[in-house]
């Protein structure tokens, strides 16, 4: 019983020790390398707090697209336009949407600082109608890491 207790109490202060001299550990600063390295860099501060200093931003310049009334059947497009505003190239990764009737594309390549790009959705209304609201998400290299775009209206079935 007292070798067991001995043998918590010898651990327990043994991992509160700090190394010292030879074999101690370092403290490293991980800043983006380069390559790959700058599209995956985790903004996030060991205390909490953002660092903006090598982040991109996505500014979208519209979110919802309202395309009123369509037939069914029609197909309706939409581009989102966005701007990378910060500092870092930025890179979509994905970009899904709620309902398979509506298909993003989105670009591949990293989209560097202070450049446009944009975003289509389209939107088929075929067996679908009433009103209808879809939503896309992008999945990127920013914080946070996903944004919403939405396209909405109503599809009449009479032509």
């Amino acid at each position: 019983m007292y070798l067991i207790l001995a043998l918590g109490v010898l651990c327990s202060t043994a991992c509160k020790q700090e190394p010292k001299g030879e074999g101690a550990l370092e403290e490293k600063s991980f800043e983006p390398k380069g390559g790959m390295a700058d599209l995956v860099y985790n903004p996030m501060r060991p205390d909490g707090t953002l660092d903006s200093t090598f982040l991109p931003i996505l500014t979208l310049k519209d979110t919802l697209f309202d395309f009123g009334t369509i037939f069914e059947g029609d197909i309706v497009t939409k581009e989102f336009f966005f701007t990378n505003t910060g500092t870092a190239p930025l890179l979509i990764l994905k970009a899904s949407s709620t309902c398979g009737c509506t298909v993003p594309e989105w670009p591949k390549t990293p989209i560097p600082p202070d450049s446009t790009a944009s975003i289509k959705v389209k939107f088929n209304s075929l067996d679908k109608a009433g009103d209808q609201t879809k939503e896309v998400t992008i999945f990127a290299n920013t914080f946070p890491n996903a944004h919403k775009v939405t396209i909405r209206g109503k599809v009449d079935l009479t032509n």
